[in-house]
């Protein structure tokens, strides 16, 4: 049987890996690769406009973003730190324009990244087996 929507899109089988990421850092369903999974920076969808895979798993599923939220703001703090270094800036500069990027920026700009992120990686199926989320696309494509 056929897949819904037989574009090179679906499921992200025909994706490659920096098409992938790309779409996880526009933050876009790691189900379909279309759908925003935000309506604006801080209010995440419930589920994908487009193929209806559900984002939010129940209480405390997105304690692990934190993880994702982490290490991407150390990410920045530490580029920030080498710019300033190189912009041979004072150390104490340096430090105070790194901790202003982990502690402020980073958890506000990375938020909706961090969350794609910990998506993806259940989607991807290390924390499930994906099979549920076929079942979804089929169910909506005979719908139509």
């Amino acid at each position: 049987m056929p897949m819904p929507d037989s574009g090179p899109d679906t499921l992200g089988h025909r994706l490659s890996i920096p098409a992938k990421a790309c779409r996880l850092m526009r933050c876009r369903c790691p189900a379909c690769w279309r759908g925003e999974m935000f309506e604006h920076p801080l209010r995440m969808r419930p589920q994908c406009p487009l193929c209806a895979y559900r984002f939010d798993r129940g209480n405390g599923y997105f304690v692990g973003a934190m993880y994702a939220s982490y290490a991407l703001s150390l990410g920045l703090g530490i580029a920030v730190a080498i710019a300033a270094w190189l912009a041979s800036a004072s150390v104490g500069v340096t430090v105070s324009v790194a901790c202003a990027a982990v502690g402020l920026v980073g958890p506000l700009a990375i938020f909706p990244i961090s969350r794609a992120v910990w998506v993806w990686v259940e989607r991807e199926g290390w924390l499930h087996d994906g099979e549920e989320d076929r079942e979804v696309l089929l169910r909506n494509h005979r719908r139509r």
